[in-house]
Parts: C-alpha cells; sequence; structure tokens
C-alpha cells in the first residue's frame, strides 16, 4: 500500500471530527482547530516502539489501541477531559496492508471510545522497528490542569485500581481514568497526580520531587492485581506492583480530612474502581517502605529508558 493510498483510506475513516474541527485529517497541512472558550488547554505525547512497549507478534488492532490510550492516560491524570489527536506512525517496511490499516483501526477505535477527534498526523516506513507516537490534547475538567508539583506534608497518597503484573497483557489495554479524576475533582481538591506508567515506586518519586517533599508508604496497603500475584516465582507480588510498570493507574495526593470525605461518598458515586490509600506526604524528603519487618528507604526503582 503507497502512503496516498493508505491516507485516502485514513481520511475517509475519519471525516468529520466535531463542529470545533474546522479542517480535519487528510483536507490540509494542517489540522484547524477551533479553541475558542478554552482558557487552558493541555498537551500530551507517548510513543511506542516495537520491541520495547510491544512485540511484533502482539495483534495490531490492540498495538494502535494501546498507542491512544497510554497517551489518553495522561491527559486524565492532569485532569483534563481528550479533545483531539494527532497520529505520528512509522511502519516496519513490509509489515503489509492489513498490518497498517489494523494498527490504524485500533487507533481510531479507542480514540472513538473516548471522544478524540484524531484530526491529522503523518504516516512513514523505515527498515528499522515500526512505532506509534500520538499526540492528545485537551482541556481541564476544572478550573486548571493537575500536575504533579502541589502534594503537601500530611496528604494522604491514593491510587485508583490495583497493580502490578502489567505485562500478563494488561499493558496492551490501559484503562484511562476519566470517569474517576472526574469524579475525585467534585469531591475534593487534588494537590498532585500522576499516571502509573513506569512503576509505583519510580513514579512516586516523581511525584515527590516535583513537589519538594517526601512520603511513607505501608507495604501492606498497596493493592496486588491478581496478575501480580499469580506471577512465576522470583518476584514478589509486592515488587511488581513497585516496578513492573504500565498500570497506567492514578496515583494522586489529597488533604487528610478530603480524604475522609471521598472515602465515605465513592462507594455512592456509581464507579466500580476502587482507590486505596497506600501512605502519606511527609516534610522528610525521601520515600520510605513501611513493612512488617520495620522501615526502609524505597527506591526509585521501575523502567526507565537508557540512551
Amino acid at each position: 500500500m503507497s502512503e496516498n493510498t493508505l491516507h485516502s483510506w485514513l481520511a475517509r475513516r475519519l471525516a468529520g471530527g466535531g463542529e470545533r474541527v474546522l479542517v480535519g485529517a487528510g483536507a490540509d497541512d494542517c489540522a484547524h482547530l477551533d479553541v475558542r472558550g478554552l482558557t487552558q488547554i493541555a498537551v500530551s505525547v507517548d510513543t511506542l516502539v516495537e520491541g520495547t512497549h510491544f512485540r511484533a507478534t502482539d495483534a495490531p488492532f490492540a498495538v494502535g489501541g494501546k498507542a491512544v490510550l497510554s497517551s489518553l492516560s495522561d491527559l486524565a491524570a492532569s485532569g483534563c477531559r481528550p479533545l483531539w489527536g494527532v497520529v505520528a506512525l512509522t511502519l516496519r517496511r513490509g509489515a503489509g496492508d492489513a498490518y497498517a490499516q489494523e494498527i490504524m483501526a485500533g487507533i481510531i477505535a479507542a480514540a472513538e471510545t473516548y471522544h478524540l477527534a484524531v484530526v491529522g498526523g503523518d504516516t512513514t516506513s523505515a527498515e528499522s522497528a515500526t512505532t506509534v507516537g500520538v499526540t492528545v490534547i485537551g482541556a481541564p475538567f476544572g478550573e486548571r490542569p493537575l500536575g504533579r508539583r502541589g502534594a503537601q506534608a500530611g496528604d494522604i497518597l491514593a491510587v485508583t485500581g490495583e497493580l502490578g503484573g502489567s505485562l500478563a497483557g494488561r499493558h496492551l489495554c490501559p484503562a484511562p481514568r476519566f470517569a474517576e479524576i472526574k469524579q475525585l475533582l467534585t469531591l475534593a481538591p487534588v494537590h498532585a497526580c500522576l499516571d502509573i506508567s513506569d512503576g509505583l515506586a519510580l513514579d512516586l518519586h516523581r511525584l515527590l520531587a516535583a513537589s519538594g517533599v517526601g512520603a511513607e508508604i505501608d507495604e501492606s496497603a498497596i493493592p496486588l492485581s491478581a496478575a501480580a500475584r499469580a506471577a512465576p516465582s522470583g518476584k514478589s507480588a509486592t515488587a511488581r506492583a513497585l516496578g513492573d510498570g504500565e498500570d497506567f493507574e492514578l496515583l494522586f495526593a489529597v488533604s487528610a480530612g478530603d480524604w475522609e470525605k471521598i472515602a465515605r461518598e465513592w462507594k455512592h458515586c456509581g464507579i466500580a474502581t476502587r482507590l486505596t490509600p497506600i501512605g502519606r506526604v511527609t516534610a522528610e524528603k525521601g520515600a520510605r517502605l513501611i513493612t512488617a519487618a520495620g522501615v526502609k528507604e524505597l527506591a526509585a526503582a521501575g523502567y526507565e529508558h537508557r540512551f
């Protein structure tokens, strides 16, 4: 399939995009968007690389979906709703027409699920691995986007869902926590938030560093997924939760008083996702893990790219 043929196919699939899309995918060199009334926007990009974020044998539909969903998870962590997205797709030469169409079909399906209008992008081919980069643009549910700065000593640290064992299959199907963060923001101010993409321990350190604070984490409180518990021996379920990565759950900080309100009212809000308090923010910097054997330093371990 030639580039022009793929572009024509995509333009038909992506026609429209909503009243704010003045010129959409395939119609011009740039998408033209109506941003009137949006006082602030948030922008994020994630890139998936074959051999690192997915296998060559993984279903291309799932790969395309993951590319969108992992980017959308960043918007959710920022307390923002999705608006528009652009896709940069480099296909390994020889991947074939069906692979190209399936990976884009996965992108489109995931985008439609979360009301993200794909308004453009770029397609190329190369002898190297397939890569999929998705840039997303959103607008805050509240007055402004959330960030990693703002956690305060005494805050409760909590997470959505369960952690660890993502390679059992969850890494291909993230669930951006839009409903959860929107509901949280209606209940109380969220001081700081991020999505856990590289492991709880590493991403916790990132939030703490941005906020200039420390934390104590209760090992027994960390919600462990069934996949983390059932994984082959050699690494404990807790270690998997701390370092596996690609959980795409939210880690957030709220005041102790607000946490009491959230815990009391969450069960009545109609959202099944579990919220778990796992520790508290401290004025003393660094992260400490409270275990049955005592307190130990919690290293910033997780998945990091090496350059």
